[in-house]
Parts: structure tokens; C-alpha cells; sequence
């Protein structure tokens, strides 16, 4: 079976009709998913992308039904120009190449460019959060979900990072009264995945990339996961203030108690991926935001209101980390 450099060789030399030899392919983006992303220098391969996929992680066949969905829907995502099924759960795809430049890379500039964007990016998940989508989703959230990236900060970022009872820190029922009640909430589709790396600026607008995990959720999971991104990391104003920005653009301002709670578990999460790629793939850029995400997550559950129904788990972030 061809390996990523071959397929997306092939791919390319298929949908251009020319030759496109396998050393001008450069990899531009790889990960522990089983995804490569390649460009050409040749001249005829101009404004295409190859992504190569394996079995993996289950989610990774998900992106060509995915982007043309959302395309056909009208949200703002790279269009699939050709595609190969390498069997067993492998393939590759040819797609629009939206440039270099995502929400990230305006990390330093004025705030009043940043808001701008960030406006953008949040109109595209409005568009995402309000599709019907006709293919199939990966699994929704529900209470197992939500325990499972509990367990994931646990044992990856209390256990492993701060050296403490990852076990005692699970087994409060506070954070399983908070799972419950969330997966009890309609559900809306999400990206899942929705940081500063995933949004690309092109053409003036804001396009959506790695959103081959959508699933039902909350859409406040996806814009606490935009807002208190420890990439970007915004300070407390400029976070509220693209809250306002969203509440406008969406017509209503989100419940506060349900916004804590997606915030306090999108940055668990978050947290028990950065603790688990720098200790277990020896990835030590990332063990460098650990302490970013922290300082929010403790910024987070201090500004939960008394009374509020997370009140419970943010004292007991509180009191952990």
C-alpha cells in the first residue's frame, strides 16, 4: 500500500494530468492522528493540498464527507478537488489551499485586527453550529464524553503534571453532576476543535480547517474553546469583549452558567492534551502552554458566579490546581 509521499504523488498527477514527482512534496503538517499535509513546489500543483490519512483514529475518514457537507451548507471550508480510498480505513484527498496565515499567526498585532478576525471566525461557527448535516457525525456528546476528558485531564495533567491523586480528583461528584447536566442540554453541531490554529484567513474571511471531529455538543464548547484559547492567550477584557462580539452576532448572549462549565471542561481537556503529547511523545513545546492553561482555568473558576450550578467543580479546580 503507497505511503502519504506516493498516494498524494499519484493524487495529484491524476487531477492535473501532469507529472508530479514525489521529492517536490513537502510536509507542512503531521501529527499523532495518522494525517499528512503536503504541498508542491511544481507549478501545475498551485493552490492544492494533499492530505494523506490512516485508520489511526476514527474521525480521520470523517473529513471529505465533512467538508463537502459544510460546503454545500455555505460555511466557510476548503473544497475537496479530488480523493483516493486506499482501503482499510486509508486515503487520500486533493484540497483548496487556503495559504499559510490562521488566527495564530496574528498573535502580537493590534487588538483592533485581531477582533476583526476573530469576528469573522466567529460568524463561520455560527454558520457551522446552525447546518443540518445529512452524513454522519462522529459520536455526540453525552455524560461518557464528558467523563472521559475529565479522566484525560486527570490523568495526564493532575496525575502526571502536578503529581496528585488523579483517581481523588475524578472520583469528585461534582464532575460528574457537571458531565450529566451538560449532555442533558440540545445539542447543536461543533467542531470540537475550534482554536486559533484551525481557522484560516483567506480571501478576507475566516475558513475552518481539522473539522473532521464535528459532532453534536454545545456550541459554547466551541467558543470557549476560540475565546479562552491558551495559544492566543487573550486577558480577561478582550475575552469579554468577543463574548459580546458572539452574543451579538448570534442574537443572544449564552447562559453564563453553561458557558463556565464548557469553558472549565474544553480547558481540562485542552490541558490533559498538552501534558500527554510533551510527556508521552516528547513534544516539549507544548508542556510550555501548560502553565498558560492553568492560569485560565483558575481565572475561570474564580469568576464563577455563587449559586451557579458549576460552583461545586470550580472550587474544586480551585483547590487542585
Amino acid at each position: 500500500m503507497p505511503g502519504p509521499t506516493q498516494a498524494l504523488s499519484e493524487l495529484l498527477q491524476r487531477h492535473t494530468g501532469a507529472a508530479v514527482p514525489e521529492d517536490s512534496l513537502q510536509l507542512i503538517a503531521t501529527g499523532a492522528s495518522g494525517r499528512s499535509i503536503m504541498r508542491s513546489t511544481c507549478p501545475q500543483a498551485r493552490g492544492l493540498l494533499g492530505i494523506y490519512w490512516t485508520n489511526d483514529r476514527a474521525d480521520n475518514a470523517s473529513f471529505v464527507p465533512a467538508a463537502r457537507g459544510l460546503a454545500a451548507a455555505g460555511v466557510q471550508v476548503p473544497a475537496i478537488l479530488a480523493e483516493t480510498d486506499l482501503g482499510n480505513g486509508k486515503g487520500a484527498c486533493l484540497v483548496q489551499d487556503l495559504g499559510s496565515s490562521d488566527l495564530l499567526s496574528l498573535k502580537g498585532a493590534p487588538w483592533v485586527e485581531i477582533r476583526q478576525a476573530y469576528t469573522r471566525a466567529l460568524q463561520t461557527v455560527i454558520a457551522l453550529h446552525r447546518v443540518k448535516p445529512n452524513w454522519e457525525l462522529q459520536p455526540a456528546f453525552d455524560e461518557a464524553m464528558y467523563r472521559w476528558e475529565q479522566s484525560y485531564f486527570a490523568e495526564h495533567l493532575v496525575g502526571r503534571h502536578l503529581g496528585k491523586s488523579a483517581a481523588e480528583f475524578l472520583a469528585h461528584p461534582a464532575l460528574q453532576t457537571m458531565a450529566a447536566h451538560l449532555a442533558s442540554l440540545p445539542r447543536v453541531p461543533i467542531h470540537r476543535d475550534f482554536q486559533s490554529q484551525n481557522v484560516m484567513l483567506y480571501n478576507g474571511q475566516a475558513w475552518l480547517i481539522d473539522f473532521q471531529g464535528m459532532r453534536e455538543g454545545r456550541p459554547e464548547y466551541d467558543i470557549a474553546s476560540l475565546i479562552y484559547d491558551p495559544y492566543m492567550d487573550f486577558n480577561e477584557q478582550q475575552s469579554d469583549e468577543l463574548l459580546e462580539i458572539y452574543a451579538q452576532l448570534n442574537g443572544n448572549a449564552p447562559q453564563a452558567d453553561i458557558m463556565s462549565a464548557c469553558a472549565m471542561q474544553r480547558l481540562m481537556q485542552a490541558l490533559g492534551a498538552f501534558a500527554n503529547i510533551g510527556y508521552n511523545q516528547k513534544r516539549d513545546w507544548y508542556l510550555n502552554l501548560i502553565p498558560t492553561g492553568l492560569r485560565k482555568l483558575r481565572q475561570l473558576a474564580a469568576r464563577v458566579p455563587a449559586g451557579s450550578p458549576c460552583q461545586d467543580v470550580a472550587q474544586w479546580l480551585l483547590n487542585v490546581i
